[in-house]
């Protein structure tokens, strides 16, 4: 293995190793048991309703207000009361010495991020009775008040860090890896290297923007972001927004892995993306509140368990993949039974514990995806850059630096046990007159409307995420990619613009006949047959030309 290879995997491991001792040891530092006793005291016995005990957690329909007696208290001590409320007013000895205030976004009220009451404490409140007015949120799996203490913000913030040290450990590798992956797609996404998947790379690239989302979400879910800066709603909102990108992301990457780009899978990604960027403007408008979404974001994840699971299925039934798919598909289904009962937890219990089954499958599922993604892409690192060099020279067309007939043939060859979709289309071209231009004005002439046809088409045809542009030899060029009529139509015409406008040094404009044939009009063919027919109207459309022009083809005047 090359010794650079190894040399970046002892460092990325290292990082992450040296950053969970940081954050572990500051979890654990300056105490020898869990929590700090001088400053730290559980507050969750002793409250009464109306003169009677009650037990944490507690739920109430209506306003209601709840008694204490504080235990001895110092300056720099919190009162923290944990609930999801409306509206909460805590008085000591019958002095009001907090109340909520209203969060705003964008000059609007909002009662999300109202999740806990921090009442400062003073020395002078020992002994005295703290009494609390609330009014919970009404939430679609209900509010409570649900646990209490009185601690310093540091106290507050090791504890919180110790409680939630596989999520905090969790987002700094998400985070990490998720950064990392991104980094590496793009680099090869703008290289467009010609011997590695696209689609390969666009998975990779969804894969760690789905990882980052998740740490984010992770981190906010801890609450350690509020307790070190503040901004309550900042954060809650944070958290929401992330809760709903993170299933588009995960849509993005399931579709890249299966190859889902039909016309179909487009529709059905817009329609999701749509309805996510419609749910944020309601929210910021004021029509509905961002605690609402969540229940949206719900049903969001619910439709891509199921169509995950169908992809893991549909992906199975390919018995010539088969050895590729069945560890992606077994890592899919125990993601989705985790997701499922994670979902359970959830609605069961906001407050539950779900967050660590979701870790759970987050952890099996992109291990499983990014094992896939590598496997796909084929390349092991210690050979990289012997294999880019070779196979770039190898694939390359010298002329017009696009792919040539060789490497057309290869993608042909890779896709033929796949189903095809059904807007599969090739487009063949080839240039009109290159003879004569050739024998009047000589090579560079001809050459220079070679390299002009193929600029054209690559304009036209590139950007399109699933294209093979190819010259295959003399003057005929070929380009394969998925697209409905209404794309194809459009890059035609396109196509037909630029090659309108171009104007050479040696020859004023350049013609293309063109022949296309897609798995529209022929339901039944193969990547080859296809082939065929747009070689054939392509031929067609040139004898048109020639007869239309009153030319001999083979004098070319």
């Amino acid at each position: 293995m090359e010794t650079g290879f190894v040399k970046r995997i002892v460092t990325a491991i290292y990082s992450i190793v040296i950053i969970f001792i940081i954050v572990a040891s500051f979890g654990y530092s300056n105490q020898d048991t869990a929590k700090f006793y001088e400053n730290y005291i559980e507050f969750d016995k002793g409250w009464l309703n109306k003169g009677i005990e009650i037990g944490l957690p507690y739920d109430n329909d209506q306003e209601f207000v709840v008694e204490n007696t504080l235990p001895q208290v110092y300056g720099d001590q919190y009162l923290v009361m944990k609930c999801y409320y409306d509206n909460i007013s805590v008085y000591i000895d019958g002095v009001e010495v907090y109340r909520s205030l209203d969060n705003y976004l964008f000059g609007r009220s909002s009662n999300v991020g109202k999740k806990e009451a921090h009442v400062l404490l003073k020395p002078e409140y020992s002994g005295k009775k703290v009494e609390a007015k609330i009014q919970l949120q009404h939430s679609l799996y209900g509010a409570e008040f649900y646990d209490c203490y009185i601690t310093t913000r540091s106290g507050y913030g090791i504890i919180t860090l110790k409680k939630q040290m596989p999520a905090v450990v969790l987002f700094v590798i998400l985070v990490f890896s998720g950064i990392w992956e991104m980094l590496i797609s793009i680099h090869f996404i703008i290289r467009k290297s010609l011997i590695l998947r696209k689609l390969s790379f666009e998975a990779l690239f969804f894969a760690g923007l789905f990882s980052l989302l998740s740490g984010i979400w992770l981190i906010c879910g801890t609450r350690l972001p509020l307790i070190i800066w503040g901004n309550n709603t900042g954060f809650a909102i944070l958290e929401i927004v992330t809760f709903l990108l993170m299933p588009l992301a995960f849509l993005e990457l399931i579709r890249a892995v299966n190859f889902r780009v039909s016309l179909k899978d487009n529709i059905l990604d817009g329609i999701v993306a749509t309805s996510i960027a419609l749910s944020f403007i309601l929210c910021l408008t004021g029509v509905i509140e961002w605690g609402n979404i969540v229940v949206f974001g719900h049903l969001i994840d619910i439709f891509l368990i199921f169509l995950a699971a169908y992809y893991s299925y549909t992906s199975l039934k390919e018995e010539k993949r088969k050895s590729e798919r069945k560890l992606i598909a077994a890592g899919n289904c125990l993601f989705l039974l985790v997701c499922v009962i994670a979902l359970g937890m959830y609605i069961n219990n906001i407050d539950s514990d779900y967050n660590i089954l979701v870790i759970i499958g987050l952890i099996v599922y992109i291990s499983t995806q990014i094992s896939l993604i590598y496997r796909r892409i084929g390349l092991k690192v210690e050979e990289e850059a012997e294999l880019v060099q070779v196979k770039e020279l190898a694939y390359t067309d010298e002329l017009t630096k696009l792919t040539n007939r060789r490497y057309f043939y290869e993608e042909v060859k890779s896709i033929e046990d796949r189903n095809l979709s059904p807007d599969a289309t090739v487009v063949y071209f080839d240039l009109n007159r290159l003879k004569y231009y050739n024998d009047t004005l000589g090579h560079d002439a001809g050459d220079e409307l070679i390299v002009a046809a193929a600029d054209c088409i690559r304009k036209a045809f590139s950007d399109n995420s699933t294209s093979v542009i190819s010259r295959m030899g003399g003057d005929e060029f070929v380009a394969m990619f998925i697209a409905g009529e209404k794309e194809l139509k459009k890059r035609l015409e396109l196509f037909y613009k630029y090659t309108a406008e171009w104007k050479g040094k040696y020859v004023s404009d350049v013609s293309v006949s063109v022949g296309v044939a897609s798995l529209r009009e022929y339901p039944n063919a193969t990547v080859n047959e296809l082939c065929k027919y747009a070689d054939d109207k392509m031929y067609y459309a040139k004898k048109e030309y020639y007869a239309y022009k009153g030319i001999d083809r083979r004098k070319g005047h």
